[in-house]
């Protein structure tokens, strides 16, 4: 049997190229003072290191000291119950998911992004003259008490009036701020 009529051939349509990927997973390029997200998650593990890696101290410091109280109310279950122990991990997961985010931000717009805690600018760390002192005096504090027993338990009574200066010295620093600067004389 003959087929008079001929099967047309196949019509070729052109083939687009793929999509770009979103730009929330496109690569950024790496660029000095880029930051690993990766590691900053890592080490977010302990509320507060991954923020201290992207240079965010305060933030760092605010997610350690609740951290911290948070394992030292579940130490007294009789007094608190159990919220303390339960809401440590959520913490501890916050720590990690803003710590990756961060990260990004800062990859992303050079800034982190604004928090509750307001805007935080990285900070560059060369040299202190304050933060060398208070740690040559830590460290001679301890040298000491190696050889002379002292006591510091009025600490135990006494720890809450941390809270009050660190506490005072944001809201004079947030005062000074907002205080028109002096003209200058030439």
């Amino acid at each position: 049997m003959n087929d008079t009529n001929p099967t047309p051939p196949p019509v070729a349509y052109p083939v687009a190229p793929p999509p770009p990927p979103p730009a929330a997973f496109a690569a950024a390029p790496a660029r000095p003072g880029a930051k690993n997200p990766g590691a900053a998650g890592v080490l977010g593990i302990i509320p507060g290191l991954g923020h201290l890696y992207l240079g965010l101290y305060q933030r760092g410091g605010i997610l350690f000291g609740i951290w911290v109280l948070l394992i030292s109310l579940a130490g007294h279950s009789r007094m608190h119950g159990p919220f303390p122990g339960i809401v440590i991990p959520f913490w501890m997961a916050f720590s990690i998911i803003d710590a990756v985010q961060q990260a990004r931000a800062i990859n992303a717009t050079g800034a982190p992004m604004p928090g509750i805690l307001g805007e935080e600018k990285p900070v560059k760390v060369s040299g202190s003259l304050t933060a060398g002192i208070l740690l040559v005096l830590i460290g001679a504090f301890l040298l000491l008490n190696n050889f002379v027993s002292i006591d510091l338990s009025f600490l135990n009574d006494w720890w809450p009036a941390l809270l009050v200066l660190f506490g005072a010295w944001q809201i004079f620093s947030y005062w000074k701020g907002k205080q028109p600067e002096a003209p200058k004389s030439e």
